[in-house]
């Protein structure tokens, strides 16, 4: 992935941080309420909005509205993503317990949180001359950690598994007039694994700065920044 070169940046100022207390908060007070906006930077650049909302126990859930550029065969498209998911988090401490061998017990603390979050995903097409619709909605999984210090910066290491929504040439030499689509929208064959490292920085107790870059085996791999509203 060609934006991997950006990990040892985020190292290097995930170490560099000194504000500990800063925002007088536990270090794993992680929040999962917020309202977020970001650029993506891919193929074609696109915008996204996000919304996660804390529910009682380890629960969230989250909302997510993304539309990115495709260019295909000399048209331009706007792919339009909506994804709902609900999600449960942990902290490692808890989710382990405590470890012992013989007469020696290890308590573990947490150290970071650990996430997963399932649900579904649906794709349309809106181009200048066609437009795609279907039954596209297909599963959404997205799980990984969460570390650092909630009052400075803040890592994420992640997977995201879904099947991705491609235009594909039909091959239909009736369908190559200006009256219908050449083209077919459809799912991909296998599950695309999404590969991701985010940072992000709290200026203060209600706002936030992140940068994110994944990889894939279907779409380009894309880079995002944004920022983020704690609710």
């Amino acid at each position: 992935m060609k934006y991997f070169y950006l990990i040892p940046l985020f190292i290097l100022s995930f170490q560099a941080s000194t504000e500990e207390d800063r925002l007088n908060r536990e270090s794993n007070d992680y929040k999962y309420t917020s309202l977020g906006v970001h650029f993506i930077e891919a193929e074609k650049s696109g915008f996204a909005i996000n919304l996660s909302v804390d529910l009682p126990g380890s629960f969230y859930a989250t909302l997510e509205r993304k539309a990115d550029g495709v260019d295909y065969k000399r048209e331009s498209y706007d792919k339009v993503v909506d994804t709902i998911r609900l999600g449960a988090h942990m902290g490692v401490g808890d989710l382990i317990g405590s470890m012992s061998a013989g007469d020696v017990k290890l308590k573990i603390k947490n150290l970071f949180d650990v996430f997963a979050e399932v649900g579904i995903k649906t794709s349309d097409f809106d181009g200048e001359r066609f437009n795609f619709e279907g039954n596209d909605s297909h599963a959404s999984f997205v799980a990984g950690i969460r570390f650092g210090n909630s009052n400075s910066w803040e890592g994420k290491i992640f997977l995201d598994a879904s099947k991705e929504a491609v235009i594909i040439d039909s091959g239909n030499p009736v369908c190559r007039a200006l009256t219908c689509p050449p083209y077919d929208a459809q799912l991909s064959d296998d599950t695309d694994k999404k590969f991701g490292i985010g940072l992000l920085y709290n200026i203060n107790k209600r706002s936030a700065l992140f940068l994110e870059a994944s990889s894939s085996q279907v779409l380009d791999s894309s880079f995002k920044i944004g920022y983020q509203l704690n609710l």
